[in-house]
């Protein structure tokens, strides 16, 4: 450990992932995950959004997009930090996932106003 940092000055490093000849190239397999994956995100902040009291547009796509700032940096910004990830890709990988949570935001924040109308409604 004490001559740690002197090491790293003067040796390569890195994370390398290596696949060994025959792994499949599945890319259907891959986006499908993927896409499962952003569908239980958005299932998961749309609960969240249920749960509180914001009865605005506006404040509904916000606390998605709180959430989504949340969900993207707790990963990208360590792997960034402690693995070396690129400034450009992590901040790219971020604004992507900020965007789709965006959009998330704005079809729950839209459909959730209509929703509450018609329980009020009913409720009267």
């Amino acid at each position: 450990m004490h001559n740690l940092g002197e090491k790293s000055a003067t040796n390569p490093s890195g994370i390398l992932m290596y696949h060994p000849p025959g792994r499949p190239l599945t890319i259907g397999k891959w986006l499908g995950i993927e896409f499962a994956t952003e569908v239980v995100e958005s299932i998961l902040v749309v609960f969240l959004l249920a749960q509180t009291r914001v009865s605005s547009f506006g404040g509904r796509v916000g606390f998605v997009i709180v959430a989504g700032i949340l969900a993207a940096i707790a990963t990208n910004v360590s792997y960034w930090n402690w693995y070396g990830f690129p400034t450009n890709y992590t901040s790219v990988y971020i604004l992507t996932q900020i965007v789709g949570f965006v959009c998330v935001g704005a079809v729950a924040g839209a459909v959730m106003r209509k929703t509450a109308h018609k329980v009020v409604s009913a409720a009267a």
